[in-house]
């Protein structure tokens, strides 16, 4: 009886926690040389495409202070001008003449046009930049 008592008092003494895990101490001293030496080797996980931060500010020029204003003016007048400018390149194929027959005052048509070049222009430029991506993340893995 006092044998076991002793055994366990040994026991006790010899064991220790890593982590949740009580270990004896000889694997205490190997799983904590691991450890030590797995830290440096574990790979840091690059963030998904779709969890990127995307700052506007990189994009448009804007005064500090008048970003509203500049956001608005742009968000008016940028699809305006690159609707008018597909008209003439593509409907009147270029030409001043067939340009001005064309019913320009028509503003909300115009700018509906230079909404959506824009904005399948900005969906490509995410298809490629996705690509783009991929791309890099399979070569950082071979490498």
């Amino acid at each position: 009886m006092k044998d076991d008592i002793i055994s366990e008092n040994k026991m006790a003494q010899n064991k220790n926690r890593i982590g949740n895990h009580i270990v004896d101490s000889s694997g205490a001293n190997d799983a904590q040389k691991y450890l030590n030496r797995m830290k440096g080797v574990r790979k840091v996980k690059k963030e998904s495409f779709g969890s990127q931060k995307v700052d506007i500010n990189d994009y448009i020029l804007s005064p500090e202070g008048w970003e509203g204003l500049m956001f608005f003016l742009y968000f008016v007048s940028i699809p305006y001008l690159i609707g008018a400018l597909f008209l003439f390149i593509f409907i009147a194929q270029g030409s001043v003449i067939n340009f001005f027959v064309l019913d320009i005052s028509a503003f909300f048509i115009v700018w509906a046009i230079g909404y959506e070049v824009i904005a399948s222009l900005i969906l490509i430029t995410i298809f490629f930049s996705y690509l783009n991506y991929v791309r890099e993340s399979m070569t950082s893995k071979i490498h």
